[in-house]
């Protein structure tokens, strides 16, 4: 059966391309001066297509991965050793032939003929020292001692004899031997199968005899500082003439599924006398690992809670790299048994890059007819889409500017980079509160904040020792939506903590200096879109010298410069006089009155299927996956708009009105607008779209537009579609277009190379 594994191995190496890979690192390590002296090969293995060569192997290395692995090291052992020893014959011909002589000091004396090991014969590459000890005492005279010049002659006498992993050769060789070469596995090719999947600690096995593998994916809760373990150590022998005194004998390599204690002994013993062996000092080589802790995804039943506890998994050198706390994360483990009560041990063996979601291949039926009655028109589809947004939580038309912002924010998410931050300013904050709760159900992934936790993270100290990275709202929601809640109820720290996340794109997790750190802060990149209201009657007492907000006429507090400036869009959901919030009342009051109703009676409002949830959904996962990039026209609309509108704005002792961000915030608006429109072009069209937005926020916040509009939070409850979101609109828009053009044209056209 062995022999069997084996020329499945060696198939599958020459199949995957990995044996390719190992000939061209075996070649790049003889041409260096000081090679490395452990040659790492890690073996990618897809346990979907090592069925197709064998399934008893595929078997072996998801159930007994540790014996799969000595399969792999040996084939890879008798590869690299024929392979040296090929490379060394072509080096030593190309020399007879060109007839070089070399230097006595430059001459490199040619290692005795070595015979390739067997491939029916197996040598296990971690025994422990009882067995050999025992093996030993039975097949050597413990009194051999040969001189320094017959080692290696004597080595390999001794190697049929010996329980050595392979035939130990001179230092100055390039032939590898067995300790030196290290094999670990990675699979992949688990994900789709059920009984390997660990989704809390009740799928972890209570008696497991020896390791076995399986998969895990969740989110990292936390994540603690990388700390140093031992990858390698080679041993000497301590007696004066014993064969373990030859370099490379006694290597121990750390293994996944073995302690670590194993790779370095307080005791160890020679294979050959039974010495101590005494540590090479210029050879240990250590790396990093880092435990993590993992919530599994669950997939509940309707109206089920579930409680899940937290795995913990241990992830090594280039696994961790990248990681961050609230990230998703798909990873190939191997569960290690431990002595009871403790549970088995997750140590990861591969993290599977992220797989980015695959959008649906038509769009849903709803949005089908909408996008074919609007083709004719370049802003409907949109105004449409916001108008019939979350019409469950507040009439078409109520907050429409909010809804507006809201759609193209969740347009924007992404994991790659910050998302498009919106914050909503007005009185009424419980509806403020509602219509964010609701939209951000509609992200890819949604935290609604607590004052329970953290906004940025903390830091914490277990009873082991580690120091903790717990994750807070903010890189919990990596690739979503983080919904602060009542940012005007925020303390000034928090508040001033969100703000500098947002202005940097990075989330600093502060922790205390009696935690055995000199550093005073860990920094990850923020990959949220951050939501909120803001209510600026509750921010703070007014003081004589409080600046009250033109239209609001109240203070403003700290909504002046520092958090209008980091939120992206700052929509303003009053006016003035509050006609439109008393229209909207009563059209709010009347839609609450119905719901009410209708849900006791067993009926749904028609408002509740303008937009099905489900289909909503899919079409933003449609509208995510689009890539845009900007055509000339827009480019010059946006930039055109930011120059003149800093320069119309601007103070010389406050400074300009408009922040640096806003042409990132508009660029951001226009490629979520050309998105929703599901065009792969950004147009003027949607650069007029974005700067109208912009404008409003401007005119609300400053009490004066200079385009001339009219801030709208909400649309008049009895116009018509025409007017609203049809051609009237239409034209409306163009004419703008026209505006801004002329607009740029006369405060930009003194500045040569601006547009």
């Amino acid at each position: 059966m062995e022999d069997e594994f084996c020329e499945a191995a060696l198939k599958w190496l020459e199949e995957s391309g990995s044996l390719a890979n190992i000939n061209s690192a075996l070649i790049t390590r003889a041409a260096l001066h000081k090679p490395h002296r452990i040659f790492s090969a890690p073996i990618h293995v897809n346990i979907m297509d090592l069925r197709h060569i064998n399934e008893g192997l595929a078997d072996l290395v998801v159930n007994r991965p540790m014996k799969a692995q000595r399969i792999f090291h040996h084939v890879v052992h008798v590869a690299s050793v024929a392979i040296m020893l090929q490379l060394k014959s072509q080096v030593k011909k190309e020399d007879t032939e060109s007839n070089v002589v070399l230097d006595e000091e430059e001459h490199c004396i040619p290692c005795p003929a070595i015979p390739l090991p067997d491939p029916a014969k197996h040598f296990s590459l971690y025994l422990d020292n009882t067995t050999v000890k025992k093996v030993l005492n039975e097949t050597v005279d413990l009194e051999i001692t040969v001189d320094k010049a017959d080692l290696d002659l004597t080595l390999h006498s001794l190697a049929s004899n010996l329980p050595l992993e392979s035939s130990v050769i001179d230092e100055s060789s390039d032939v590898l031997t067995a300790p030196q070469i290290y094999v670990p596995l990675r699979v992949s090719g688990l994900s789709g199968v059920t009984e390997l999947a660990v989704r809390g600690i009740r799928d972890l096995p209570l008696k497991l005899d020896e390791p076995r593998l399986a998969f895990i994916s969740g989110r990292i809760l936390s994540i603690s500082i990388s700390s140093s373990y031992t990858k390698w150590v080679r041993y000497v022998c301590s007696t004066p003439g014993c064969v373990g005194m030859a370099r490379d004998l006694h290597v121990r390599v750390f293994v996944v599924g073995r302690p670590e204690a194993d790779t370095v002994h307080n005791h160890p013993y020679c294979r050959v006398c039974h010495s101590s062996l005494s540590e090479d000092p210029s050879s240990r080589e250590l790396g990093e690992k880092a435990i993590i802790l993992v919530l599994p995804n669950q997939q509940a039943e309707e109206n089920v809670h579930v409680r899940v506890q937290a795995l913990r998994v241990v992830l090594r050198d280039e696994m961790k790299q990248g990681l961050q706390p609230g990230q998703a994360l798909e990873a190939t483990v191997m569960i290690s048994p431990q002595n009871f009560p403790q549970f088995p041990s997750l140590e990861g063996i591969l993290v599977h890059p992220p797989i980015p979601l695959r959008p649906p291949s038509s769009l849903p039926p709803v949005f089908s007819r909408l996008v074919k009655d609007r083709e004719s028109s370049p802003w409907s589809l949109v105004l449409t889409l916001a108008y019939m947004f979350a019409a469950s939580v507040t009439p078409a038309g109520t907050f429409h500017t909010l809804k507006f912002a809201l759609l193209l924010s969740l347009a924007a998410c992404s994991s790659e980079k910050p998302g498009l931050a919106v914050l909503g300013v007005g009185s009424n904050t419980t509806m403020l509160l509602r219509l964010l709760w609701w939209s951000a159900l509609h992200a890819p992934r949604s935290v609604v904040h607590s004052s329970l936790d953290a906004v940025a993270g903390a830091c914490v100290k277990d009873g082991e020792g580690h120091l903790w990275v717990e994750a807070g709202s903010l890189l919990r929601a990596h690739g979503g939506v983080c919904v602060l809640g009542e940012f005007s109820k925020f303390k000034k720290d928090l508040q001033q903590s969100v703000c500098r996340a947002l202005e940097s794109g990075v989330v600093q997790v502060q922790h205390s200096t009696r935690l055995g750190k000199d550093v005073t802060y860990f920094t990850y990149p923020l990959r949220t879109t951050a939501w909120g209201c803001y209510d600026p009657s509750t921010a703070r007492t007014q003081e004589a010298n409080d600046q009250f907000d033109s239209f609001l006429h109240v203070p403003l507090g700290d909504l002046t410069k520092s958090i209008t400036d980091v939120f992206g869009l700052v929509v303003y959901t009053e006016t003035p006089l509050g006609e439109c919030e008393r229209e909207a009342e009563d059209v709010i009051t009347l839609h609450t009155l119905l719901q009410a109703t209708t849900h006791q009676a067993g009926f749904q409002s028609s408002s509740q299927s303008l937009l099905p949830s489900e289909q909503l959904s899919q079409y933003l996962n449609i509208v995510r996956s689009i890539k845009v990039v900007f055509s000339a026209s827009a480019e010059k609309l946006i930039r055109g708009y930011y120059v003149a509108t800093r320069r119309l704005r601007g103070d010389c002792v406050q400074g300009s009105a408009v922040p640096i961000t806003a042409i990132h915030t508009m660029a951001q608006v226009a490629s979520s607008h050309a998105r929703l429109a599901l065009r792969t072009t950004v147009e003027g069209w949607d650069a007029a779209a974005a700067v109208l937005l912009c404008e409003e926020a401007l005119a609300a916040h400053s009490g004066y537009s200079l385009l001339h509009i009219t801030p709208k939070p909400h649309l008049p409850p009895n116009t018509d579609l025409h007017t609203l979101v049809g051609r009237k609109n239409d034209e409306r828009m163009a004419n703008f277009q026209k505006t801004l053009e002329v607009f740029i044209n006369t405060h930009t056209g003194d500045i040569p190379g601006v547009l």
